[in-house]
């Protein structure tokens, strides 16, 4: 989610409503909602889902927003909505916890304050609407009120308050003269640059063969079949009886596998040798099954997950490398297992392309090698897209997530006029960049703008830190999943 609606909706946490929310039961999945776990806790006070808590309101109350927001509330969405949910009650507990310990108590005059516009009528105070006003209605009302009172202290004392004394904010950490000096100027020097960007999904099919040739034994293919069973005495008994043609190898599949590692007939369905050699847990016992005969059956072997047994249904087939699926499958390996020999080839395209290009121009090489030389605005240096100014353009092809790569900026703002970098890798992208120009804009004059954003920034941060703190334990993951996951929409 974007840090735009956080920001939204750590406001709606904040002013906490008087309203109280009803979740659909559509939202509610497996299990029952009364026997729920606990979502996590924060300094030994449970965080659970259940009537009336601050969970099960905060879930509402982020759902209306997501709806009144004009977002569609799909599987996706009910996930972030508990996740901003449980960071609230979190949020809530920390600062509560925080004042409670301060010693500050919620004045009775100051919630009396806040009572009285919910007894007006006409603009005016009414008697007789308060004493028509049920008692338990009244003393929730006061203890919600007590509670927003509490969280804006916290608040408040921390990130400051709108109220002011000689134009300064009476609470809150203050910005320095020199900090607002350097937000004001934070992003004004921009850079451009030219860029050749080689992609590593372009790897040449003659590439992936050549690797498949020289490691050939990975891909041969083996037809086989497979039982597998937790404990090893249950994986014993099958061989026995296998081995006495007691039981058919088909009839064992259906009687004791629990079907890891193959189809429901027990066909093995990763059947590559290296894809064998991966879940035996002990390489000396690959070779035990890579040789077996037609129609032979091993004897138990340990697993990543259990014992096995297997049975060999044919005879091994060497692989084709002119064969279009074994070349994807060699292509599948090398992202998985060789992503660094993937790497270390275009990084050695960009090198030769840069050599080029410092003598011969940036243009004219990528024309030779048949690239697009894509012109990059100015942009200042922003590490993590901070808000106080623009970031790299991650829209650019070869450029999604530069903003957060760290080496990348380093290269590109270490450049002086018209050098040409050496290569920087970016995510599944190798990328050469040439410093064309700069552009210095003015400082900001929107001081109050500043101050703001700092503010923001102050709570996210702080919102972070409480997060990663020692005091919580956080179950969403798991507890969603569970109960939540499969769920229908919130309505």
């Amino acid at each position: 989610m974007k840090k735009g609606f956080y920001t939204a909706g750590l406001i709606v946490v904040l002013a906490v409503s008087a309203f109280a929310f009803i979740l659909a039961p559509a939202l509610v999945g497996r299990g029952n909602r009364d026997t729920l776990p606990p979502f996590g806790s924060y300094n030994g006070k449970k965080i659970k889902f259940e009537e009336d808590s601050d969970f099960r309101k905060y879930v509402s109350r982020y759902a209306e927003f997501f709806q009144n927001q004009g977002r569609q509330l799909d599987p996706q969405s009910n996930y972030y909505i508990f996740n901003y949910a449980f960071n609230a009650v979190v949020q809530k507990l920390a600062y509560m916890q925080a004042v409670a310990e301060s010693g500050y108590t919620v004045p009775q005059s100051a919630v009396n304050r806040e009572m009285l516009p919910y007894f007006f009528e006409n603009g005016k105070y009414s008697q007789r609407k308060y004493r028509e006003t049920p008692a338990s209605e009244i003393e929730q009302r006061q203890k919600e009120i007590r509670e927003e009172l509490t969280m804006s202290r916290y608040t408040g004392d921390m990130f400051g308050s709108s109220e002011q004394f000689a134009g300064n904010a009476l609470y809150g950490l203050k910005s320095s003269e020199n900090e607002i000096a350097f937000f004001e100027n934070f992003g004004t020097e921009k850079r451009g640059f030219d860029m050749a960007s080689f992609s590593t999904d372009d790897y040449p099919d003659s590439e992936k063969e050549a690797y498949g040739r020289a490691n050939a034994q990975k891909f041969i293919k083996y037809d086989m079949s497979i039982i597998t069973c937790g404990e090893k005495s249950k994986a014993e008994t099958v061989a026995k009886r296998l081995k006495n043609n007691e039981i058919t190898f088909a009839d064992a599949v259906n009687e004791y596998s629990s079907k890891n590692y193959s189809d429901a007939n027990g066909k093995l369905t990763n059947s590559y040798r290296y894809e064998i050699e991966r879940i035996i847990k002990n390489s000396d016992d690959t070779e035990k099954v890579v040789s077996l005969a037609k129609d032979e059956t091993s004897v138990v072997i340990e697993t990543n997950i259990g014992f096995s047994v297997f049975h060999a249904d044919g005879s091994a087939s060497d692989p084709d490398f002119t064969n279009e699926q074994t070349v994807k499958d060699v292509w599948s390996y090398l992202r998985s297992n060789e992503a660094g020999r993937i790497e270390d080839y275009y990084t050695a395209r960009a090198k030769n392309f840069a050599a080029e290009a410092a003598l011969n121009g940036f243009e004219k090489t990528a024309k030779k090698f048949n690239m697009v030389n894509a012109v990059i605005a100015p942009f200042p240096l922003n590490y993590g897209n901070v808000p106080f100014a623009n970031p790299v353009d991650t829209s650019i092809q070869g450029l999604s997530g530069a903003d957060t790569n760290k080496n990348f900026l380093q290269t590109a703002f270490s450049l002086k006029s018209n050098e040409i970098s050496s290569p920087v890798v970016n995510g599944k992208t190798v990328l050469v960049l040439q410093y064309t120009n700069e552009v210095k804009d003015e400082p900001s004059e929107n001081t109050s703008s500043i101050e703001r954003q700092i503010v923001s920034s102050d709570e996210e941060a702080a919102s972070s830190h409480l997060m990663a703190s020692p005091k919580l334990k956080n179950d969403l993951i798991t507890v969603y999943s569970n109960y939540f996951a499969n769920a229908g929409n919130i309505n």
